[in-house]
């Protein structure tokens, strides 16, 4: 005799036999039908959530290039940011050189840079930099050994291009310039700032020096 709590049954309504009545048959079988649709709805929610793998073909039209360091990754929609979330990860998880920099640069001139500068900053839709200071558009890199590499050193390229075109100043340290001697440093710092200041900014109209007078 058939029983409403036969798990086996409510499973898989094949289980029974043909000479049983129609009606738990049919209750079983709508049961598994919406149990399958469920898990349906549950699974396209987790694919539409899950990050796309990398096939080099765009997804509606929006592709991205890698991120420097970061492997190539696609968008798949206008409302959803994978650059901001690899910036995040970045900023959690930064190289000891970064974290180095980081100390350094808060406790220079008796903390003066403290909350200046912003962690791992995205721009551009497709490109992060090290560290960044919105008041004078400068941005620091910090470069490690792989920035030797062939493939790396193109990317930085164009990197490089694409903050010249939003008017951001770039500074390229090594790891080896940010454990070296701190006076030379420190120099290089104090050029990149003073090279910052000096760039005429053609996105506000004026060089960075002009806009922070006028208190902008």
């Amino acid at each position: 005799m058939w029983k409403s709590g036969d798990c086996d049954a409510m499973m898989d309504p094949g289980l029974y036999l043909t000479g049983l009545s129609e009606e738990p048959r049919k209750h079983n079988e709508t049961h598994v039908e919406n149990t399958m649709k469920r898990k349906s709805r549950k699974k396209a929610a987790a694919n539409r959530n899950r990050a796309a793998p990398y096939t080099g073909i765009p997804i509606s039209g929006l592709s991205s290039p890698g991120v420097v360091g970061e492997p190539t990754f696609l968008v798949q929609s206008p409302g959803r940011s994978r650059i901001l979330e690899i910036a995040d990860r970045r900023r959690k998880n930064p190289t000891p050189a970064e974290d180095k920099l980081r100390r350094i640069l808060n406790r220079l001139n008796g903390g003066v840079l403290r909350g200046k500068f912003q962690r791992e900053y995205a721009f551009s839709g497709r490109w992060i930099v090290d560290f960044y200071f919105p008041e004078t558009r400068l941005a620091i890199e910090v470069d490690g050994s792989v920035h030797l590499t062939e493939a790396q050193s193109r990317l930085d390229k164009l990197k490089d291009a694409d903050c010249a075109r939003f008017d951001i100043t770039v500074l390229r340290l090594t790891n080896r310039e940010v454990y070296g001697d701190r006076a030379v440093l420190i120099g290089k710092l104090r050029v990149g700032w003073r090279k910052a200041l000096d760039r005429k900014n053609t996105i506000i109209g004026m060089d960075a020096e002009q806009f922070l007078a006028r208190g902008c």
